[in-house]
C-alpha cells in the first residue's frame, strides 16, 4: 500500500511540474504581449529590445505563480479521485 501510494505521489507531483512547464511559454506570451502593447500605446513608439525583455523578466514570477496553481489545482481535480477512501 505505501508504494501506491507513494507512487502516486510521485506521479502527481512529475505530472504538475511537466504541466507547468508546458504552459509557461503559451502564458507567458499571453501576459506579456498586452503588456508591450499597452506601453507602446502609452509611450506611442516602439520599445527597443531591452526594454521587452525588461517586461519579458518581470512577468516571469507571475507567469510562475499562475501556471503552477493551474497545474497544481487541475492534477488535484484529475487525480483527487485517487487519494480519496
Amino acid at each position: 500500500m505505501f508504494q501506491v501510494t507513494r507512487g502516486l505521489y510521485l506521479w502527481y507531483w512529475l505530472s504538475t511540474l511537466v504541466l507547468a512547464t508546458l504552459l509557461f511559454k503559451p502564458v507567458e506570451k499571453l501576459i506579456v504581449i498586452p503588456r508591450i502593447r499597452k506601453v507602446e500605446k502609452k509611450l506611442n513608439r516602439e520599445l527597443t529590445a531591452e526594454e521587452r525583455e525588461g517586461i519579458k523578466r518581470k512577468a516571469i514570477p507571475l507567469v510562475a505563480v499562475i501556471v503552477m496553481t493551474f497545474a497544481f489545482l487541475f492534477n488535484k481535480v484529475v487525480m483527487g479521485r485517487f487519494y480519496t477512501n
